[in-house]
């Protein structure tokens, strides 16, 4: 069988192809290579979307040892010059990139001259103790002024200098996203870079606040902000967080991390009138005293991590009182939470795969013979063997399977 002059001919006959989100949701960055080669008119339409995202570092996966010996002579913008060369006016497609190598003034005219249109830019620490971008990242930051989405991983650049009239990141910035793998190693008096967000940024959406500077800087509000995660270990300060909270009353979704919680950060969570969705992370509440917490009519999402009380989870959970769904991330609160107190019937539980021991399993009997909630997602645990996922579902006979893939299964009170 000539198989060449089947693909051939069914390449030149493809009278529908789906649009490219739909693809996007199926195929993978290669796979979406290979079918442009397959189809020729549809390859233009797949090219923009190939090239939409691009990472510094998949070009140094597939050429350490040039790399390695540009990073030894100072000259790691030369892999600037090899993107251009292979992409050329393609680059115009490019509005989000990946950057994980120290770059110096020189990397950044070129980069910024190279990509001026991007829109996201995603940075990242290149080791454990140097999470450092270099003298180059500022000048990158300042010089893309269309920038809406800026990531940053492990970034601990400082600056010494910094004026209002000078902004650091664009007047279009819509999320900061901040995220420490390793910690931050910043020091007191230190300014890192985004220290320097405050309320001129009036297109933020979303953003990630890790230091009491940043809750400061934004006490006074931005109207439209919606999304914040706050994650502050070392010394909340909690005069600097409620002014936040009350002058933010706007906000939908809130995730906090905080080293310690009180009774006082807690109540002033649930007085924000129109928070839809809240997450507490880990943080050291034992022991924590909390009595008669204010009811709040707007949360309809409670996610609870690690390091969560049981008792404070119950009495949130009771507060709450239009929750939609309840996702529990520890086993510790399933475990323990005495089901019978819950006061109302919530639609959805989710029940994260860490949920789950055989200690655990016990409790789902008081959740079926309670009936409290329409619908039972869980995620199925990599680290148990069948049976013991088989055992949840039989557990739950007050509930039918709807649906059960690799990463969830779905039940449905009967």
């Amino acid at each position: 069988m000539d198989t060449n002059n089947i693909i051939k001919d069914q390449g030149a006959n493809w009278e529908y192809l789906p649009d490219t989100d739909t693809l996007l949701m199926y195929f993978g960055r290669k796979d979406l290579l290979e079918l442009s080669k397959c189809c020729k008119r549809y390859r233009n339409h797949l090219e923009s979307r190939v090239l939409e995202s691009l990472n510094l570092d998949a070009w140094v996966y597939d050429n350490m040892e040039i790399y390695d010996e540009l990073r030894e002579d100072y000259k790691i913008v030369k892999v600037l010059e090899f993107l251009k060369n292979d992409l050329g006016s393609k680059l115009k497609f490019v509005k989000k990139f990946g950057l994980n190598c120290e770059v110096d003034r020189s990397f950044a005219e070129v980069f910024v001259k190279l990509l001026p249109n991007i829109k996201t830019l995603s940075l990242y620490g290149f080791t454990e103790y140097g999470c450092c971008l270099g003298e180059g990242l500022i000048s990158i930051l300042e010089g893309i002024e269309n920038l809406e989405n800026v990531n940053l991983y492990d970034i601990n650049d400082t600056i010494d200098h910094y004026s209002i009239k000078n902004k650091i990141f664009s007047r279009s910035l819509k999320s900061l996203y901040i995220n420490y793998y390793f910690g931050s190693s910043s020091y007191d008096g230190e300014l890192l870079i985004y220290n320097t967000i405050d309320t001129s940024y009036t297109n933020l959406y979303s953003l990630t606040i890790v230091s009491n500077r940043m809750l400061q800087n934004l006490s006074s509000g931005i109207s439209g902000l919606q999304e914040v995660d706050i994650i502050i270990f070392e010394g909340l300060n909690e005069s600097n967080f409620a002014k936040f909270l009350k002058s933010n009353t706007q906000l939908r979704k809130l995730s906090i991390r905080f080293e310690h919680y009180n009774e006082e950060i807690v109540k002033t969570v649930l007085t924000s009138k129109y928070l839809e969705y809240l997450c507490i992370y880990f943080g050291d509440s034992e022991g924590i005293q909390v009595n008669n917490l204010p009811s709040n009519y707007s949360i309809k999402y409670l996610k609870i991590f690690y390091g969560v009380p049981t008792p404070l989870t119950l009495q949130l959970l009771n507060a709450c009182k239009i929750l939609e769904t309840l996702d529990l991330k520890s086993y510790n609160s399933l475990q323990h939470l005495d089901w019978s107190k819950i006061e109302r019937k919530v639609n959805i539980l989710k029940l994260g795969n860490d949920s789950f021991t055989l200690s655990a399993l016990g409790t789902l009997e008081d959740i079926n013979y309670l009936r409290l909630f329409s619908i039972i997602h869980f995620e199925p645990n990599a680290y148990t063997n069948d049976c013991v996922n088989k055992d949840i579902i039989s557990k739950l006979n007050n509930y039918k399977l709807i649906t059960i893939i690799s990463q969830s299964c779905k039940l449905k009170l009967i």
